[in-house]
């Protein structure tokens, strides 16, 4: 970054100098922990932040800085490590909820295709057992008329 700069927003309007900017902190590895001038309006989704920058030391570093930035860059770090981690475990667990509700969806598939099937094989039971009782019915029906037409035939060759 430049020692200072002045710019004029075309959003807003505004001059950025020394009196109408927010003291801060680098977080960047070289300049961790100086701190310097910018635009109050500056943040990641403000559109009315103009480009503003003035260091507020002349210290490439202060030995503050130049003591915790290994510590913080490390934790940092670490953290860092922990989210790729998290996130990896965050897909997995993506790919088996996705592999799970497959398997549920064909799980519901082939109850469905039972139950179906379940519901056939009631209905053919049920239309046999009226064609076994029917049957059942003209076979008394035939043989009580078969022994009766016996009996007279019987009787008609009995007598002389």
């Amino acid at each position: 970054m430049s020692e200072t700069s002045h710019y004029l927003s075309s959003s807003e309007g505004h001059f950025c100098d020394v009196e109408n900017c927010r003291i801060r902190t680098s977080l960047k590895l070289h300049t961790f922990g100086r701190r310097f001038y910018g635009c109050r309006y500056w943040s990641p989704d403000d559109d009315r932040a103009c480009n503003f920058f003035k260091w507020l030391d002349t210290n490439i570093c202060c030995p503050r800085g130049a003591a915790v930035a290994p510590i913080v860059i490390a934790k940092f770090n670490r953290l860092e490590h922990a989210v790729g981690v998290a996130n990896e475990e965050l897909k997995q667990a993506h790919a088996l909820t996705a592999a799970a509700l497959e398997r549920e969806r064909v799980a519901k598939r082939k109850f469905e295709r039972a139950k179906a099937a379940c519901m056939m094989s009631k209905e053919k039971a049920t239309k046999l057992t009226i064609s076994v009782v029917v049957l059942g019915a003209m076979f008394l029906v035939l043989l009580i008329l078969s022994s009766r037409s016996r009996e007279v035939k019987i009787r008609h060759m009995c007598l002389p």
